[in-house]
């Protein structure tokens, strides 16, 4: 760690280094078609070795020159390359617009995009790695953003882990709307089509004040392009085949305006998915395949003074659950565990795309209504109302004929938020003050979420009320930015039981959980190429209500839970340290962070002196984890660097790095992400956006876990080979990513399944695009 702080230091203070020339020159690159920026170009000064690339936000720097007349250079990969001659004195700004080699539409279709008012460190996919991941889940989609990985429950079902905190701990924000679905389960993956959302962004560690101060791993921001307000109709579609499962996928969206009615502005969307049996290194996994339909509407009306815009969606997804999950003894689940290779009942030697029991059945309703009104001060008041459904079936198989052991959830949510926002407005200190609030129902039996029917359930019936106030206020010069928060929640949840099953007697149960989260966010631009960034928070977050309560057959994650109704809520204090340095032709982003959280709750596995215990059900034989409460410190390192060799060739490396302990016991953690590092080599040719990209993910074995403190000991390490090839042609874009190109068996450690089977063997998806 030493050496790390050391680089860090080094970075940091980089900046003051003085030469006798200090003039700066600047700018930034663009597409003259759509006036999109145009990270990576490479621009630099003929004769001279002063040469720098664009950022992400198409900025360009060079510090340290000379005054006098010089030829500037801009050359960009699809786009012709641009000279210029400029009289340097002092400061000089000097944007560039690149032409493609391409015929356009003379249109200009340019669209913007609010940016979130935060101090907090931020990653995001970009265009290129969306492409390549296009079609996956999200858990999936985000694994490639250091300090991000997935937890899996087999190969169709992930959800992200950010900092190794993951479910409830990670707030996702579909469409500006907290999404609110039965999280709980490591096999209840978010109920979300990415392909509504063309940008997508993590912010890391807790501090994002206004969604909530439970958010103590991070959160994962998907937001759509904002509505046409044009007449002009665009639209896109894709599809994307994947060899492993044969599933296909099929996307589409159009929006567009309304004739002679300025400012309206309307958007469909559509998802299709279907797909079989996976297939590992050297077998199929039987029951593992999945079918999704997904759509959504949006309409709106925007003026300078006020509007408003509507959203609806529907999400209905069905997965199979992996059949060698469900033993009948514990000898069989034991030798389970133990065998190299599933039984051939669990491996058919054919493909078959027919999904059977178990399996999952989700539908996730939204419907969004937001507005907003511009005061003369530039000052907005923003209001944000919405009702979310996710009803959940999951269907064991049958016993004796019949659906004796199906389980359903159905989860209703009203959730609002109301905004008073000074970001547009002339004051030195910009602020957002505002309330939310959230009413929650959960009915897993009877006919209403008060009337409960079994009291077997794996969760009672509950009700759930939450409201929270927030105030932020941020401080912008050019060479600091300073942000300051807090905010305050109370939770209530009020369960119900019978007190026998289909007893009219219910017995109610009332908690109530209250909490501070305040943070406090500075950034230091040390210079044209470095700044730092320290942030310091504190998140409190009341316990779920499956953290409380559970007691039963998980079947999606085959584990049995037990909850436990004394818990209290968590408390965690983050520290994270961040400098970004851009010397030339480098791009290098240092993170470090150190969160502990008092009172963490902590699902454990229930191997007691080395001795497993397991729970024994009509369904069969499951391995039980209960909820337990401890002191937990998370610290690591995110580490990113990039290098352009030439204006057409590039290498990049990511590392992510967690450590985590159980300070109460002094001992590690179970189910914390393995050290992760990425390698990337890329070259872009000339000529229609046109790249091929190889590169090696290698993830260590997990060693930092008690000897017998879990029904397996961790898997071993392993390398993946992944090649990527894109090019756009006439609008049409084209991608192909070959994934475990070796076709290596492996297991990975955050794989709830890795108990069982393999993961995911190789895997090659074609991507055809067409935007209009």
């Amino acid at each position: 760690m030493k050496y790390l702080f050391i680089l860090l230091a080094f970075l940091t203070f980089n900046g003051f280094a003085q030469t006798n020339c200090q003039c700066t020159l600047k700018g930034i690159v663009a597409s003259k078609e759509n006036k999109e920026k145009v990270p990576g170009a490479y621009v630099y000064i003929k004769g001279t070795n002063k040469a720098t690339i664009s950022d992400a936000k198409g900025q360009f720097i060079l510090n340290d020159l000379c005054p006098g007349k010089y030829t500037l250079v801009c050359q960009m990969a699809s786009f012709d390359t641009i000279e210029t001659v400029i009289n340097l004195e002092d400061e000089k700004e000097e944007d560039f617009l690149l032409s493609t080699h391409d015929e356009h539409l003379q249109e200009v279709f340019v669209q913007g995009r609010k940016q979130e008012i935060t101090a907090q460190l931020k990653s995001e996919l970009s265009a290129e790695e969306r492409s390549q991941k296009d079609g996956l889940s999200l858990g999936e989609m985000l694994k490639g953003l250091t300090g991000v990985q997935s937890l899996q429950t087999g190969s169709s079902v992930s959800k992200p882990v950010i900092h190794g905190l993951h479910s409830s701990r990670v707030i996702i924000l579909n469409q500006g709307v907290r999404q609110e679905g039965q999280n709980w389960g490591s096999e209840h993956a978010p109920e979300i089509d990415p392909f509504v959302s063309k940008n997508i962004q993590v912010i890391k560690g807790p501090g994002g004040l206004r969604y909530g101060g439970d958010a103590i791993g991070g959160i994962v921001m998907l937001e759509p392009d904002a509505l046409p307000d044009s007449s002009a109709i665009h639209g896109s579609i894709q599809s994307i085949y994947f060899s492993n499962g044969r599933q296909g996928v099929l996307s589409g969206l159009l929006d567009g305006g309304i004739p002679r009615k300025k400012g309206w502005g309307w958007r469909i969307q559509g998802t299709l998915k279907d797909g079989g049996n996976i297939q590992t290194a050297d077998y199929f996994l039987s029951n593992t395949g999945i079918k999704e339909e997904n759509v959504s509407l949006a309409a709106g009306y925007r003026s300078h003074l006020y509007g408003a815009e509507a959203f609806i969606s529907r999400f209905h997804t069905v997965i199979g659950i992996y059949e060698g999950s469900h033993i009948g003894t514990i000898s069989d689940l034991e030798n389970s565990i133990a065998r190299e290779r599933p039984l051939p009942a669990f491996t058919p030697e054919k493909f078959i795309r027919r999904i059977d029991r178990p399996n999952q059945d989700v539908w996730h309703d939204l419907a969004k209504i937001k507005a907003y009104y511009h005061f003369p001060n530039r000052a907005t008041l923003r209001a944000t109302a919405a009702a979310q459904s996710d009803e959940r079936w999951e269907l064991d198989v049958l016993r004796a004929g019949k659906n004796i052991n199906t389980l359903r959830f159905n989860l209703n949510t009203y959730s609002g938020e109301f905004l008073y926002d000074e970001t547009n407005t002339s004051k030195l200190w910009k602020g957002q003050i505002g309330l939310t609030f959230l009413d929650q129902g959960n009915r897993t039996s009877g006919n209403r979420v008060p009337n409960p029917s079994l009291t077997t359930s794996l969760l009672p019936n509950y009700s759930l009320q939450n409201f929270g106030f927030f105030a932020i206020e941020r401080r912008v010069t050019e060479k600091w930015e300073l942000e300051a928060g807090l905010r305050y929640d109370e939770k209530e949840i009020e369960t119900y039981r019978p007190k026998a099953n289909f007893s009219p007697i219910i017995l109610r149960n009332k908690q109530v959980f209250s909490g501070f989260s305040g943070s406090i966010g500075f950034k230091y631009r040390w210079n044209f190429r470095t700044e730092s960034q320290l942030t310091i928070s504190r998140a409190f977050r009341a316990p779920g209500a499956n953290e409380l309560f559970s007691n039963g057959v998980h079947h999606g994650a085959g584990a049995y839970e037990i909850g436990d109704p004394s818990l209290q809520g968590e408390t965690g204090t983050n520290f994270s340290l961040t400098t970004n340095f851009k010397p030339e032709r480098w791009d290098i982003e240092l993170g470090l962070y150190s969160n502990h959280i008092h009172n963490f709750i902590y699902l454990r596995p229930s191997v007691i002196n080395l001795t497993a215990t397991y729970a024994t059900t009509v369904r069969g034989v499951f391995p039980i984890f209960s909820y337990q409460q401890i002191d937990a410190r998370f610290q690591g390192i995110d580490f990113q660097a990039s290098y352009l060799i030439s204006p057409r060739l590039s290498v990049q490396q990511k590392t992510s790095i967690v450590r985590a302990f159980d300070t109460q016991n002094d001992q590690y953690m179970v189910n914390i992400p393995a050290d992760r590092f990425e390698y990337l080599i890329r070259y872009a040719f000339q000529k229609n956006k046109a790249y091929v990209s190889g590169g090696i993910t290698q993830v260590s074995k997990q060693t930092r876990i008690e000897t017998g403190s879990d029904y397996a000991a961790p898997p071993a390490g392993y390398f993946l080979v992944n090649l990527n090839a894109g090019m756009s042609i006439r609008g049409i874009d084209i991608s192909l990513r070959i994934s475990n190109a070796l076709n290596a068996a492996y297991r990975d450690y955050l794989n709830r399944f890795r108990y069982y089977a393999d993961d995911q063997g190789r895997n090659i998806s074609l991507r055809l695009a067409y935007t209009f």
